[in-house]
């Protein structure tokens, strides 16, 4: 009752009139008018000059600077009129990000929380794409709890002219990379880095240098509980974020071409903590991985329909002890839309594609894939439910886990463009062991709510 009496309006007979905007008030926002004018005519100035290049007839007359002395009357300007300059002036500050080198930057990211129940030992709680057995202490398992490590933050620099190209540059991290040997480290999430790369492009041709989503198998299934990494991991989607450095083509009709040189990365670095990491035998090969992709393009999501289809590919090396092993993987992705029916999906076959999940995060021999099929309620609502599928096909690759498959479905409502929630449902089955291999099962629950900025 006391806030709110704070809060409260005086009675009528109490209220009184605002306070005339005072000489000082009006000195600042004649400056301001000033030096906005002198803008303007800067701007005539140079179009003009355009014009008279182009011929007399384009010319304008050519403008002179606004000298304060001649401006209107100070009298003219209302109370009404300047406090929504002095909101304009103030929303224009609070949206502006400096940098060192007064070039446009935008501050970008999603708050995520993460509500989950697992029934069984997921191996990563709030995301999980495996299941194990359980516990070997107490045999307990399942869990359920709530996270927001799955919050993203980044940064966007774009407007910088190089010649007749624009380079842009980008930086997203999120808090996934592990947790501080505490009691309660598990809610101190450390960062970790997703994306961090520079891009100069044309309107045709695009040139980019650093650490982004891999050219192979570039599709994800549609998820708002994924968001540290994609759904489907290790069930059938191939997935890395890689360095790299890659070349884009618009080509003829619908078509992109991309290909790349790609940093070796064998997935085989140590799960424990290293701050200089030794080469693994992805490095030892001495030479890079290669991707390439073709795309198809017809419409987009502002269109009734789409289509987009890919095929893409990987090649590389690694060296163990002295002898040098090829890695390859091959995969077809496709996305469709008519109306408010959507699907996609992806197919894959490798060899040694454990980086990217294949094979179950193991060597050897591989095959699977995806697909989900959508369904637009409103603007606002999405229905979305699927599959995916990993399985080995030789024995390298049968050592751990001989099978992984997964099936999905999830509602997602956007509150509005930047709020959205999600309720999200796994089930998993990863058949464990070779010579007398256990399946093993996880009943996965996830509720998300989600800011963007």
């Amino acid at each position: 009752m006391l806030v709110a009496g704070l809060f409260a309006a005086p009675p009528a007979a109490a209220q009184t009139a605002p306070a005339p905007p005072t000489a000082a008030d009006f000195a600042k926002l004649q400056d301001e008018l000033t030096s906005l004018r002198n803008e303007v005519a800067s701007l005539r100035a140079a179009i003009g000059e355009l014009g008279a290049a182009s011929g007399p007839s384009a010319q304008l007359p050519a403008p002179q600077t606004v000298a304060r002395d001649v401006q209107p009357p100070i009298s003219q300007v209302t109370p009404e009129m300047l406090d929504v300059l002095k909101s304009q002036i103030e929303e224009h500050a609070q949206s502006k990000v400096e940098s060192a080198s007064r070039m446009p930057v935008k501050l970008t990211g999603t708050i995520l929380t993460n509500t989950y129940v697992n029934s069984g030992e997921g191996n990563w709680q709030e995301n999980p794409n495996l299941v194990g057995n359980p516990s070997t202490e107490s045999g307990a398992r399942g869990s359920m709890s709530a996270t927001a490590r799955q919050s993203r933050i980044g940064l966007d620099v774009g407007g910088i002219d190089v010649g007749n190209w624009q380079a842009s540059g980008t930086i997203i991290a999120d808090f996934l990379g592990g947790v501080p040997g505490f009691q309660t480290g598990t809610v101190m999430g450390l960062p970790r880095l997703l994306y961090a790369f520079g891009r100069v492009e044309s309107d045709r041709t695009a040139v980019e240098i650093g650490q982004d989503h891999a050219i192979l198998a570039p599709r994800d299934p549609t998820s708002l509980a994924a968001f540290s990494f994609p759904l489907l991991f290790r069930s059938g989607n191939l997935y890395l974020r890689v360095p790299q450095a890659r070349v884009e083509r618009k080509l003829r009709g619908d078509l992109t071409a991309t290909v790349g040189i790609v940093a070796p990365i064998a997935g085989d670095a140590a799960s424990s903590y290293d701050f200089a990491p030794p080469p693994g035998t992805g490095e030892r090969s001495m030479r890079p991985a290669f991707e390439g992709r073709l795309g198809f393009t017809r419409g987009s999501t502002d269109t009734p329909r789409e289509i987009n289809v890919g095929v893409s590919g990987h090649y590389g090396w690694r060296r163990s002890v002295n002898e040098l092993n090829e890695a390859w993987a091959v995969a077809l992705d496709f996305n469709g839309r008519a109306g408010r029916i959507g699907a996609a999906g992806e197919y894959f076959a490798a060899d040694n594609a454990e980086p990217f999940g294949g094979g179950i995060s193991q060597g050897g021999r591989a095959s699977g894939g995806w697909a989900e099929g959508r369904f637009s309620l409103t603007e606002q609502a999405t229905l979305t439910g699927g599959f995916g599928r990993d399985k080995p096909a030789d024995a390298l690759g049968r050592v751990l886990r001989q099978d992984n498959r997964t099936l999905f479905a999830s509602a997602i409502v956007k509150l509005t463009p930047e709020v959205s929630a999600s309720l999200e449902y796994r089930w998993m089955q990863t058949r464990l062991g070779s010579t007398a291999p256990v399946s093993r099962e996880n009943n996965h629950v996830n509720a998300v709510f989600a800011v963007k900025f």
